[in-house]
């Protein structure tokens, strides 16, 4: 994975999120990112990937939802689909220990990523929501 873009990841540059964040400080924030994983190194990442959720969505309240999924058929194909509450949310998740630890961790096993950035039409889980 290129320099800039693990840069970019690790402190959550974009001009247009800073600018959707300033003008909506509390709307959600949604991001979509497609990994390609080393395959020879895909089940010591899952254990990485795993940990890391776990505790994001534990004990984070401003992390509404983290989900990873495998292309079928295509198990080093990794895409998640993150939720945060807010800006404020996710830039604080960026800085805590077990993140920072999955992103440490799993620096050399990251082939490629591409960051997807998203404008949320409809998020709706079981239990509700203020978003539903």
């Amino acid at each position: 994975m290129g320099a800039l873009t693990l840069a970019a990841f690790m402190l959550g540059v974009g001009a247009g999120r800073q600018a959707r964040a300033q003008a909506a400080p509390d709307r959600p924030i949604v991001r979509i990112a497609e990994l390609e994983i080393d395959p020879a190194q895909i089940e010591q990442y899952k254990a990485y990937l795993r940990e890391e959720i776990a505790a994001s969505v534990a004990q984070e309240p401003g992390v509404l939802s983290l989900s990873a999924v495998a292309i079928a058929g295509k198990p080093a194909s990794i895409r998640l689909l993150e939720v945060y509450a807010s800006n404020a949310a996710y830039q604080a998740h960026l800085k805590t220990p077990h993140f920072l630890k999955y992103k440490q961790g799993t620096a050399d096993m990251v082939q490629s990523l591409r960051l997807i950035e998203t404008e949320p039409v409809m998020l709706c889980a079981k239990g509700g929501g203020s978003y539903c």
